[in-house]
């Protein structure tokens, strides 16, 4: 098993993503240098649906991309933590990260 590197690059996508996410008005802070902790951004808009500003914790990953052990134990806390409507995201693209600001509960 190799470890994980020091300074992991970020995935192809996530600044296509960011600077998507940045144009359509949402905060969008990259906080995927920071040690372990299993999410690339963090993004705040708001909540159209529930009409109300959210955070989201998001982990970026390209399409066919995998999740490290970590980010799988993130994963699993948070959604034990909170529930399947977690404030936790997998996304491959902007529009995963647009359905769920969009989606109801």
């Amino acid at each position: 098993m190799t470890a994980r590197p020091r300074h992991p690059k970020p995935d192809a996508n996530q600044a296509q993503i960011i600077a998507d996410l940045t144009q359509l008005g949402f905060f969008v802070q990259d906080v995927s240098k920071l040690a372990h902790l299993g999410f690339d951004i963090l993004v705040w808009g708001w909540h159209g649906v529930l009409n109300r500003p959210a955070l989201l914790a998001v982990e970026v990953k390209t399409p066919g991309g995998t999740l490290t052990k970590r980010e799988r134990e993130v994963q699993e806390m948070v959604i034990t933590g909170f529930g399947p409507e977690a404030p936790y995201l997998v996304a491959r693209c902007t529009e995963d990260i647009l359905d769920w600001f969009t989606r109801v509960g």
